[in-house]
């Protein structure tokens, strides 16, 4: 195991200094050795995907998914078992709730239904829901081998047709970014139909909602921990082809989803939307799947863009946690703004480096009215 780990680092060392090819190399050595090593499935994943060999690196995703998450975890005690917060727990009765209604296994999840409503009334919840709590041994018991684990997770396949809507005007939109000082713009009607529905449906149906250990307490899902299916890679794809001059060269690096608590437009309310931040590549791609129908203000709910950059000097960690310097930064600067408001179906491209943050929303309250934005970063920041 000892040179499984050796093996591992150098990939990640190799992988860094752009050497994707001996990485590849590095990782598979890894994972020859220790079969069950989920970081060097993960990272093998990465690297094949900035090689462009996308099937393989989702077979890897799966692979390093399965271990973290599936029947039976390389880590038991991983954090995401141990802890909890009253949104999360929220969140998770609510998917149950829709996954029996749905006609998904019914009895299973309505019987998880009710363990989780029983433990949740035994809790001795923090009067802020964001807040995350320890969950003690007798309710990881109960809630065993279902909580933050890949119990239902649907499938997005690639589709035979296009993804991207037909009716997009193509100049026009690669116009409209380049006129901007930095590079920004929104549209329309950006996915077919089908697309929209498979996607809306995978992430609805999918228990993959593990990441709730931000402050706001909305819900994240990542490429590398269940968001790696077949329909996302072929949206990215298709983006790249069909928006040439805005994309370059730059490959997908990164793909994430969040989903929002509907109660966060309470003034009092410790569940919001993300601060202000930039991000670690070169483009941004952000779109909103939840039906415009839950939208309760059509003015607001989307993103706002400064028009101002991070300086590149600037760490991520930096430029992603640290929201008294960016405003400190956004006041010594421009704070001239683009207020995007949502709307289903609607993209906003712009250069990742760009400070932005959610607008204030107002979504009705159900599970299927929750807002969800998913976020696709290509190329490296800089370039």
């Amino acid at each position: 195991p000892d040179y499984a780990d050796a093996h591992s680092n150098l990939g990640v060392t190799l992988q860094e200094l752009g050497r994707s090819k001996d990485a590849e190399a590095s990782y598979r050595k890894a994972i020859a050795l220790k079969p069950d090593y989920a970081d060097a499935h993960s990272n093998l994943g990465v690297t094949l995907q900035e090689l462009g060999k996308l099937e393989d690196a989702l077979v890897q995703y799966k692979k390093s998914f399965e271990l973290v998450r599936g029947k039976n975890p390389v880590d038991p005690q991983h954090k995401s078992f141990r802890l909890i917060s009253k949104a999360k727990m929220k969140h998770d009765i609510e998917q149950f709730e829709y996954l029996a209604a749905s006609g998904y296994e019914s009895e299973k999840f309505q019987a998880l239904v009710n363990v989780y409503k029983a433990v949740s009334s035994e809790i001795n919840w923090p009067t802020n829901d964001a807040e995350i709590i320890p969950l003690t041994d007798k309710y990881q018991k109960l809630l065993m081998d279902t909580y933050n684990r890949s119990i239902h997770v649907l499938e997005a396949p690639e589709l035979p047709g296009p993804t991207l809507s037909n009716t997009l005007d193509i100049e026009k939109i690669t116009e409209n970014y380049f006129k901007h000082d930095f590079g920004l713009t929104y549209f329309d009607n950006f996915l077919t139909p089908v697309a929209l529905d498979s996607i809306r449906h995978f992430l609805l149906g999918s228990t993959i909602w593990f990441d709730f250990f931000h402050k706001g307490g909305y819900m994240g899902a990542y490429l590398k921990d269940g968001m790696a299916c077949p329909l996302f890679l072929q949206i990215a794809e298709e983006m790249r082809t069909t928006f040439p001059k805005i994309f370059k060269n730059h490959p997908l690096k990164q793909l994430w989803a969040y989903k929002y608590d509907s109660r966060a437009y309470k003034n009092d309310s410790p569940l919001t939307g993300i601060n202000a931040h930039a991000d670690y590549a070169a483009i941004n791609v952000n779109f909103w799947v939840t039906p415009k129908a839950a939208n309760l203000n059509s003015l607001s709910g989307g993103l706002v863009v400064y028009n101002t950059e991070a300086p590149l000097e600037w760490d991520p960690n930096t430029f992603n946690n640290d929201t008294e310097k960016i405003l400190e930064h956004l006041e010594d600067n421009n704070d001239e703004k683009s207020n995007i408001p949502y709307n289903e179906n609607r993209i906003v491209l712009f250069n990742s480096n760009l400070i932005h943050e959610t607008d204030k929303f107002e979504f009705k309250e159900g599970y299927e009215n929750r807002r969800i934005n998913v976020t696709m970063l290509f190329g490296e920041r800089g370039t």
